[in-house]
């Protein structure tokens, strides 16, 4: 009897020091998890009354800079929080024409979004300027691929 007990235990250390010989085969040579990003991103376009209407091009918005882009972005989260929207840190990252890429806390990504869309439109000479959330997203290579994507089909040969 105390013979069928070696047997066991001998054949469960054989198993086991075989699972350890396949175990030590593999190597992790690197690995990585990848967390909650600290920013988020968001394309934004600049459009005024006379586009919508079909008026043709408004001049005054073909020369936006930094400045005006902040001012628009600062009167919109003011507006929708107040104080409290205007010390949130928005970075500008491209100016494009009438588009532009900002960068904002990953956290506040919602407020920003909701600040664009409620803001009243800025009216000057007759003209309104609004501002059209384009994309937003944590990643900023999956928003750039979207804005590459669209505009492949346009450019796209007849």
């Amino acid at each position: 009897m105390a013979m069928a007990d070696t047997s066991i235990a001998s054949s469960t250390q054989v198993a086991a020091k075989l699972k350890s010989a396949k175990e030590s085969k593999t190597r992790v040579l690197y690995g990585s998890t990848i967390g909650r990003p600290p920013f988020a991103y968001a394309q934004i376009e600049v459009i005024s009354s006379s586009d919508l209407l079909g008026g043709g091009t408004d001049t005054s918005q073909e020369g936006l800079d930094a400045l005006q882009v902040r001012s628009y972005c600062d009167a919109a989260l003011k507006q929708f929080l107040g104080a409290t929207g205007a010390a949130m840190p928005v970075d500008l990252l491209k100016l494009d024409g009438r588009e532009f890429w900002v960068r904002v806390p990953r956290e506040d990504l919602s407020l920003f979004a909701a600040a664009l869309a409620s803001w009243n439109p800025v009216s000057r000479n007759g003209t309104a300027t609004i501002l059209r959330l384009k994309a937003s997203g944590n990643w900023l290579g999956s928003l750039i691929g979207q804005t590459e994507q669209s505009s492949l089909w346009k450019d796209a040969p007849a």
